[in-house]
């Protein structure tokens, strides 16, 4: 039994060595007036953060120039104004502070927290005023935002692990294996009746995207924790199918990009994982895939990697994988299994970068937008303000003393959260006071302030939107496969006891699926097209029509997720209590699999497998 293979990282790369990151401590940039408030400084020393004192001579903005993108948590400046003026000034000054970080923490000094109620200002931003306790609260968030914007953030080398026990390498290949996607829990129950009927091991994978959007109950502010709970839970699944059916499931993390959802994926004992870098040039996808292959190695799991991104859209015919690339890849790392682009295509969105995105722009705005939302309602100020001052009204004429008025009476703070009053109160109580003549200027407002909510509300549906467009729609149609390439790439694997995954299975001809196993293919994957099968073969039991329909209450991606996800859930919830007597569409289902996909596999599989671990 031979022992694991070191990586070869390219020239000038050295291995992962333990020592603390100064880089890792961001910077705190704090005007000089708050550095010198006696109250103020200690509060902000006890962060424990390195700070930069800005002044009129070096001001916040230029310090900002000179600091590294991301390395500032937070800008820390005394507020000059109080009441609408605060909230307009606020708003501006955020605004030139962020110039080149959107997500930048901004704190404004107030000596008195009736100066500018911290709810009406915009996300990751508050104010400090004597006698604070949660900005270490403030750091945290912001610092998580951005761990979800920017992947590179979170997936730089991780430090070296404590070593693990050794573990035995993986059995050798047993030709090609069908490999189908999890869009729902209750898919594993018959993935695993088709491993016990024909007495052959079956992959079943996942992705991180399809945890979260397909599997995951509960999201909340870490999606990556969401998806590690859905790796648990389907770990267990798929044990007690092998126990009780006696089948030889596996389970596999599909296109993971994320070092901490890899790891999630290894501690819930997944078998094999898929470390994609294939969206990178190819130094930084070695890079990436070398750091994820050495965690790896210490649980034992079989690791894919993958050179040449597959086009979604099945368009980009000269994306394919070139040999030199793949070879210079199989060369730099250190891998059981390796995916390429040999002309199929995928039909599922795998963006999950991109989803945890939208999923904390969505946290950002439910934060602002809670309540009566005093953040629309500044805003609304700002538009009414702007207006009167366009119509040439002075600052001190009444119409002007009566926004301010509002304003300061809307974002009163009580002695709790919550306990300022609520607008449609402070817009009643004004209209029984003003004379006639200024209602208008009231209802203006107050229409400003819904428009303003309106607009937030149309933002996060159209965040949904782009999170649940997984599928493009078009009709069913065949990749034309690259055999010639399919051969070179096989050819360079010789030797090396590794093997070729070919993705996109469903894009496949069952012609091109019977050619794989003759060429040394280990694995084929299946998402799109067993997915619809599944549905279909549920739907023959339970009749229901899961068109788009017209007039749907959100936009059409997410509109047909919901509906087919609320149809699983109903017609599949006692799911687990089928194992020993599985409805007839499942029987029908299993014996779909087997024609369309395990069959054409085992057809023509070779003596003797190409490659593999001993």
């Amino acid at each position: 039994m031979s022992t694991a293979i070191r990586p070869h990282l390219p020239p000038g790369v050295r291995r992962t060595v333990p020592r603390p990151r100064r880089s890792d401590v961001p910077h705190a940039v704090i005007g000089a007036e708050v550095w010198q408030t006696r109250w103020a400084r200690p509060l902000l020393e006890r962060l424990g953060l390195r700070t930069v004192i800005a002044d009129e001579r070096l001001p916040c903005e230029r310090v900002l120039d000179t600091l590294a993108a991301q390395s500032v948590a937070f800008v820390c400046e005394e507020l000059p104004v109080s009441g609408l003026a605060a909230m307009g000034w606020a708003a501006r000054r955020t605004e030139a502070l962020r110039r080149d970080d959107p997500l930048l923490g901004v704190v404004f000094m107030v000596e008195d927290r009736r100066a500018l109620d911290p709810r009406a200002l915009g996300p990751l931003v508050r104010t400090l005023a004597p006698g604070d306790t949660d900005l270490p609260g403030f750091v945290a968030e912001v610092r998580r935002v951005r761990h979800e914007y920017h992947w590179e953030l979170r997936n730089r080398r991780p430090a070296a692990r404590q070593a693990r026990a050794a573990v035995a390498p993986p059995a050798r290949w047993s030709g090609a294996v069908p490999n189908f996607n999890v869009k729902h829990p209750s898919m594993l129950l018959p993935y695993a009746l088709l491993s016990a009927r024909t007495g052959r091991e079956v992959y079943c994978e996942i992705s991180p995207q399809e945890a979260l959007l397909f599997v995951a109950d509960r999201v909340g502010r870490d999606p990556a924790a969401a998806v590690a709970e859905v790796f648990t839970t389907l770990r267990q699944d798929v044990d007690r199918l092998n126990t009780v059916l006696g089948s030889r499931l596996l389970l596999h993390l599909d296109h993971a990009d994320d070092h901490e959802v890899i790891e999630a994926a290894c501690e819930a004992r997944f078998d094999s994982v898929m470390v994609d870098g294939s969206g990178r040039t190819l130094h930084q996808n070695i890079l990436f895939t070398n750091a994820a292959t050495e965690l790896a190695r210490g649980y034992g799991v079989l690791v894919e990697g993958e050179i040449g991104s597959i086009d979604a859209a099945g368009l980009r015919k000269w994306n394919k994988t070139t040999t030199s690339d793949f070879a210079r890849f199989v060369e730099h790392t250190d891998l059981d299994l390796v995916g390429a682009h040999v002309g199929q295509f995928h039909s599922f969105d795998y963006g999950f970068a991109a989803t945890r995105r939208s999923l904390a722009d969505v946290g950002l705005l439910d934060d602002r937008g809670a309540g009566d939302d005093l953040h629309a309602f500044a805003r609304a100020c700002a538009v009414v303000e702007k207006g009167l001052d366009d119509a040439g009204l002075p600052g001190y004429s009444a119409e002007h003393r009566l926004v301010a008025a509002l304003a300061r009476r809307a974002t009163t703070e009580g002695d709790a959260p919550g306990d300022g009053p609520r607008l449609d109160a402070v817009f009643r109580a004004a209209r029984d006071r003003v004379p006639v003549f200024q209602r208008p200027l009231i209802d203006v407002l107050e229409r400003e302030w819904l428009e303003q909510r309106l607009a937030k509300a149309r933002r996060k549906t159209e965040l949904w939107d782009e999170v649940f467009a997984t599928e493009p729609a078009r009709g069913h149609r065949h990749a034309a496969i690259d055999h010639g390439l399919v051969q070179a790439l096989t050819t360079t694997l010789a030797g090396t006891g590794r093997a070729l995954v070919v993705h996109g299975g469903s894009s496949l001809s069952r012609v091109d699926l019977a050619s794989l196993p003759a060429h040394g293919v280990a694995r084929v994957n299946f998402g799109s097209g067993v997915y619809t099968d599944y549905l279909e073969a549920l739907r023959a039991q339970l009749p229901v029509d899961l068109g788009d329909g017209g007039g749907a209450p959100t936009g059409e991606g997410t509109w047909r997720h919901v509906r087919r996800m609320s149809y699983l859930a109903e017609a599949t919830r006692d799911w687990r209590s089928w194992t020993h007597e599985p409805p007839s569409f499942v029987d029908t289902f299993v014996s779909r699999l087997e024609r369309r996909y395990a069959a054409p596999l085992r057809d023509r599989t070779p003596r003797e497998a190409l490659g593999g671990r001993s």
